[in-house]
């Protein structure tokens, strides 16, 4: 078994090896579609499912709050903080816990670099059922996701545990 220090290692590297892939792979997408695909133009992948369309959203995720950018950034930026002040103070030491929190912060960093540089985010996954959207939103909808499993898990447990 690992010492706690190695593990409070591995934990960090965990959390920042995912937000560090999902904050690059949100921007080279992003970049590719700028360059590539017309803006308000669509590139068929899977007929009636799903489509590359490259739309500029001044809102949050899937579109909404249209015209907020600034204040989603200023959301943005505590959020961030709020992420690694999470990490550092609740020492969590379960891989689940430190992805999802990777992934949430990548999100949120993918989405604040468009916001500050661009004055909107680029969004580019068009899935027929949903608004459009990128990997930072992705990311952000799965990393909240994992965090609630890991919530629901914990309180199972506990009522499992306090019923025994």
């Amino acid at each position: 078994m690992l010492n706690r220090a190695k593990r409070n290692i591995l934990m960090n590297v965990y959390f920042l090896a995912t937000a560090i892939l999902v904050l690059v792979a949100d921007q080279v997408t992003k970049s590719i579609i700028i360059e590539r695909v017309p803006e308000n133009s669509s590139i068929e992948i899977i007929r009636g499912l799903l489509y590359i369309t490259h739309v500029k959203n001044s809102g949050a995720a899937f579109g909404m709050f249209q015209g907020y950018t600034n204040i989603l950034a200023v959301v943005s930026i505590v959020a961030i903080v709020l992420i690694i002040i999470l990490k550092v103070i609740l020492k969590l030491d379960f891989a689940f816990y430190n992805v999802s929190l990777g992934f949430i912060l990548g999100g949120a960093i993918g989405n604040l670099i468009d916001r500050y540089f661009l004055g909107e985010v680029t969004d580019f996954i068009n899935l027929s059922f949903i608004p459009v959207f990128n990997i930072a939103d992705f990311s952000l909808i799965v990393g909240f996701c994992l965090i609630i499993i890991l919530i629901i898990r914990e309180y199972f447990k506990r009522e499992k545990a306090r019923r025994s």
